[in-house]
């Protein structure tokens, strides 16, 4: 019979015990990095030809954006994955896009077939 009652207030006092306790203090939690505000600035339209992608780089051949005043040429122009992710990257597509000027350089805001 003592048994019945002294196991299990010795269970529960056991598993009370191992509870997590209290973090030390030398432990910090991790902060979360910065995340960079997208740059807003307006948008310019033109047509070209895909030249190559390596990495996050796609070289265009394109007739320019006079308003932007970008010649026509070749040019590479930052492309993040959402703007990729439903449009032709095989060299050689020939393409509409739009993009605007940014700290890093040209990015691309969209990319399609024409």
């Amino acid at each position: 019979m003592k048994n019945n009652v002294i196991l299990p207030i010795f269970v529960a006092l056991t598993l009370t015990a191992c509870g997590p306790g209290k973090p030390s203090a030398g432990v910090e939690k991790p902060h979360a990095e910065a995340v960079r505000p997208a740059e807003t600035g307006p948008d310019y339209d033109s047509v070209g030809v895909i030249s190559s992608l390596e990495g996050r780089v796609l070289t265009l051949d394109h007739e320019g954006a006079s308003k932007a005043g970008l010649p026509a040429g070749r040019d590479g122009f930052i492309a993040y994955a959402d703007v990729l992710a439903e449009a032709p990257i095989t060299p050689g597509a020939r393409v509409t896009f739009r993009f605007r000027r940014s700290s890093d350089g040209l990015e691309l805001t969209a990319l399609k077939a024409r």
